[in-house]
């Protein structure tokens, strides 16, 4: 009864969790583009998480009074990405930006599922078509968010298409500036605009340009052709509308670029946010003497084209070396430009025992915001490094030493031995004496019944001994062939990965983790100097020619063997 009892009890504790977690579903808010003006349409999206949220009837009460509700469509999607089922559903509003403001939208209860209260912040609208009253269906205009740049600064140019009806085989050139490096932010962003009483439809694209040269900085013409139809004309006798082709044209920018300032330091970095980051992987690490650790380096720099990002020198540190890997770069692209990050691995390999520290990084950069030097850092890490790990012979020895010790204490201070040890020693001697006698006498009975109630077969199991032994040793070989084409192609990473892998299929190697251990475990003087080349080239931050394999490929022989290969070896001596 008593068992039932506390049955029922967990039932509803796990019930009442699953309940609380139902409770707790959150739904998500997405604003369709980050930048949203007066006068403009947007969409807000209301992702939830229980599919029987979307069977009750959404009233749009819950959203402010300025943004005028257009239109509510649900949606429920499925996508499989890298192999992964992907699903979202709920619900988008379309949603009109009556006047400029910022708006919350309150937490809110959709069924069982909650959602944190959002804020919508609408900018002023934009003036391009405020004093243009001209009767044209179709507007082009372009605008640049900066008139003055340093040399190598992003200046982001915007253009925007107003269409107030239906246009075909619609062309936009792309901005040339000789002596700048340019790049599309993104795809072109679509939405709706009212300008008095006319409706148009918007088309938004952006390029940031980098100019490469101080001096005058000009920006060609961008010409948009399409064509609309006609109302001029009536149709033809087959009752088909006419169209005519429309072309408009940009007009040309002339920007100022200064100069690197004479104070600025290197590198020359103008940008509007430069950050340093590192994280170990995996997090909160063990440090230990002769094993590397790894460190992701970030530099992340915002306004920064990713070949601009710098090559950071890590000072020489005392008790650990650092070896560096080939660095990765991502470019992040938004409405605010170009963000690109500098990502590096580095294998921390402590050399000495107790408190190492790495001592900070610094990069100065130029904050194009504040026109001021600024900089970059990243604090000093202090590590804790224990030491290295006894290897295996050491600590099956560790309990000689401390039988040793054992019996000296059993020796007092003036010499004389204490008769508790005396009597113990003997004893044990006197049944290991016994235990061998016995041993040796069954090991000869079967030496001699063996010799001569079968003496025809010593010769097969001498061949079939040497046969398993030459087999060993071809497996032994035949394994290392993969690691030795590697070696051989120069394929430095491939070669070591297939030895680690290779020493953890060995029984007496399985304990390996990385080369260090390795090379502890290699007695001959090549194959550990072409183990270290071998690190070296893998994180070595100075790379002065590739890695050559081949002395590596012909030391592998010389990897430790098995030991039974020993034990199979000399048998057939006993027999000759």
């Amino acid at each position: 009864m008593q068992m039932l009892r506390q049955i029922s009890m967990y039932g509803l504790l796990v019930i009442g969790l699953l309940f609380t977690q139902v409770l707790e579903a959150k739904v998500q808010y997405f604003l369709d583009r980050g930048e949203v003006r007066e006068n403009e349409t947007f969409r807000l999206k209301i992702v939830v998480q229980n599919p029987s949220t979307l069977a009750n009837a959404l009233t749009l009460d819950f959203l402010p009074e300025e943004l005028e509700r257009l239109s509510l469509q649900q949606f429920n999607n499925s996508t499989m990405i890298d192999g992964k089922f992907h699903s979202e559903m709920g619900w988008e509003v379309k949603l009109l930006a009556r006047q400029a403001g910022t708006y919350t939208v309150p937490t809110t209860k959709f069924g069982s599922e909650t959602a944190d209260s959002f804020t919508i912040r609408i900018l002023p609208a934009i003036d391009e078509l405020k004093e243009d009253n001209s009767p044209a269906k179709v507007k082009l205009r372009a605008a640049l968010n900066l008139e003055e740049v340093y040399v190598q600064q992003q200046l982001i140019l915007t253009v925007r298409i107003y269409r107030s009806v239906v246009t075909r085989h619609e062309s936009l050139t792309l901005p040339k500036a000789t002596g700048a490096v340019l790049e599309q932010l993104g795809d072109d962003r679509t939405f709706e605009m009212v300008q008095g009483n006319t409706s148009y439809r918007v088309v938004e694209r952006q390029f940031a340009i980098f100019p490469q040269q101080s001096g005058e900085l000009l920006i060609e013409p961008m010409t948009y052709t399409a064509t609309i139809l006609d109302e001029n004309q009536s149709s033809n006798p087959w009752g088909l509308s006419r169209t005519k082709p429309i072309s408009l044209s940009t007009p040309q920018y002339k920007v100022t670029v200064k100069p690197k300032p004479v104070s600025a330091e290197e590198p020359w970095l103008p940008a509007t946010n430069v950050k340093l980051e590192a994280n170990w992987l995996p997090g909160n690490p063990t440090f230990e003497v002769g094993t590397p650790a790894t460190l992701e380096f970030k530099i992340k720099g915002t306004g920064l084209l990713q070949t601009q990002l710098p090559n950071v020198t890590f000072p020489e540190v005392d008790g650990v070396k650092i070896y560096r890997d080939t660095p990765e770069f991502q470019q992040l692209i938004n409405r605010l430009g170009v963000t690109s990050h500098h990502i590096e691995k580095l294998a921390i390999v402590p050399s000495q025992s107790g408190q190492v520290t790495i001592p900070e990084v610094r990069i100065p950069w130029w904050n194009t915001v504040t026109d001021k030097q600024d900089y970059a850092v990243l604090p000093a890490m202090t590590i804790e490094v224990k030491p290295q790990a006894q290897t295996t012979q050491s600590a099956s020895t560790q309990p000689v030493i401390s039988n040793k010790s054992n019996n000296e204490q059993n020796v007092s201070e003036n010499g004389t031995a204490q008769p508790g040890g005396i009597q113990s020693t003997e004893e044990t001697l006197n049944i290991w004496q016994i235990i061998s006698i016995i041993l040796a006498a069954l090991w000869l009975l079967t030496l001699i019944l063996w010799r001569f109630t079968k003496p025809k077969h010593y010769g097969v199991d001498y061949k079939t001994m040497t046969s398993s032994s030459n087999q060993l040793d071809q497996n032994f070989k035949a394994s290392l062939a993969d690691i030795e084409r590697a070696c051989k192609t120069n394929d430095a990473k491939t070669a070591h990965q297939l030895l680690l892998q290779w020493c953890r299929s060995q029984p007496h190697l399985k304990h390996i983790q990385n080369l260090n251990q390795l090379k502890q475990m290699v007695k001959n003087t090549e194959l550990a100097q072409q183990l270290e080349h071998l690190q070296a080239s893998l994180y070595s931050p100075s790379r002065e020619r590739p890695w050559q394999g081949q002395e590596l490929a012909n030391a592998l022989q010389h990897l430790p063997k098995p030991s039974s290969d020993k034990g199979q070896q000399g048998l057939p001596k006993l027999y000759s």
